[in-house]
């Protein structure tokens, strides 16, 4: 018979699984993984982290734009 795990532990295994999953983003995934290991992961945290991504991702495109029309 199988060991039930507990609460702590699911969250632990799904947030470490999430990293190998093909169909979600790494950096999301990493940044969903790092807010919940260091016990910020709330809405305004998530929010947060994802605009920043978002800000990330436009900042380097402009960048790479930039460096074609140079």
């Amino acid at each position: 018979m199988e060991e039930i795990k507990s609460g702590k532990e699911l969250c632990d295994n799904f947030f470490e699984n999430l990293l190998k999953r093909e169909d979600i983003d790494l950096q999301v995934a990493n940044l969903l993984k790092d807010l919940y290991s260091s016990g910020k992961f709330t809405k305004n945290e998530i929010l947060q982290g994802l605009q920043s991504l978002r800000q990330d991702s436009e900042n380097e495109q402009q960048s790479q734009t930039k460096k074609i029309d140079c």
